[in-house]
């Protein structure tokens, strides 16, 4: 295979106590790998191309993960539990830049952006998942309240607290 440059992203896996399927989907996404509708089309399977999240643009992983509506209300409300308030940036570029910024290192706060990074992956990627083969969908306060207790108990006693603080009603 030869001689590979490590990803800058790996600093976001080490150190993640997000649940290893969240973990693994969070690595599949970083390599760009997940099975969007747009790779889909590009390997010639026929598929509806609208984004069931928001309903009003393509599908792609960017789009997905970081342009969505959907996925921007979520994110939003998920990073203001870190007690700032963060922007999303728009481009997949950006995106992983701004991920190692708020993730790197052994602080308190970025072991705990790593952990809400990872599950807000999965908790998006599911929500697509269930919508596109079962038809069943979840409210944005719904999901944010499901990750945001994943992350509680998945996180050590120093990040635990009041649940309705972190805007979990």
């Amino acid at each position: 295979m030869g001689e590979q440059q490590k990803p800058i992203w790996t600093c976001l896996m080490f150190n993640n106590a997000a649940r290893p399927k969240a973990y693994f989907t969070m690595w599949i996404m970083m390599n760009q790998r997940l099975v969007t509708v747009d790779r889909l089309a590009k390997w010639g399977v026929e598929v509806e191309k609208t984004c069931v999240l928001c309903e009003n643009e393509e599908e792609t992983a960017e789009h997905v993960f970081i342009q969505c509506s959907f996925a921007r209300g979520l994110w939003g409300r998920l990073l203001n539990w870190t007690g700032k308030q963060i922007d999303v940036p728009m481009t997949w570029e950006h995106f992983v830049q701004w991920c190692i910024i708020h993730g790197k290192g052994k602080r308190a706060e970025a072991m705990k952006f790593k952990t809400i990074l990872a599950e807000g992956i999965y908790g998006l990627w599911m929500e697509r998942n269930s919508r596109v083969f079962e038809h069943k969908s979840k409210t944005e306060d719904q999901l944010v309240k499901e990750i945001t207790y994943i992350t509680i108990v998945r996180t050590s006693t120093r990040f635990k607290g009041n649940v309705s603080h972190y805007g979990v009603k």
